[in-house]
């Protein structure tokens, strides 16, 4: 089984950056981020969890929105140059395009109990159809 980690999720653990390090705005977008996270969690039924394209377009976007917070953070502090801001960004739409591909649209069975943040993890084994998002597996 493979684990899906989003790509601020990686950022974050990279340059060891707390989400309260970022702007107001990044943080609100991270919170909101986990509350649909929780919310699709919250309309399963039965142990299925149903999540349509456009939800999972939701997440891209928050994640996208996230990263640009980071790597405005990590220019201001002068971490890294706008110019390796372009790299790993590009880096990051590759690997969420990659990862977001292994989730199935469908349904699912969760296989861990919510805690009370989600968080997602990640394994460099790319080769598994499953991924995990939160607090469900994917497969």
């Amino acid at each position: 089984m493979s684990q899906l980690e989003l790509p601020h999720e990686v950022l974050l653990r990279r340059y060891g950056l707390n989400i309260s390090q970022l702007s107001s705005h990044t943080q609100q977008l991270k919170r909101d981020l986990d509350k649909t996270l929780t919310l699709i969690i919250n309309k399963s039924r039965n142990g299925k969890i149903q999540m349509t394209p456009s939800v999972q377009s939701k997440i891209e976007t928050y994640d996208r929105y996230i990263c640009d917070g980071i790597f405005e953070y990590l220019e201001d502090t002068d971490v890294i140059t706008e110019s390796q801001s372009d790299t790993i960004e590009s880096q990051m739409d590759d690997k969420r395009d990659s990862e977001m591909k292994k989730v199935d649209t469908s349904s699912s069975e969760p296989t861990n109990q919510p805690t009370n943040q989600p968080t997602t993890q990640s394994s460099d084994n790319g080769n598994s159809s499953n991924a995990k998002i939160g607090f469900w597996d994917w497969s």
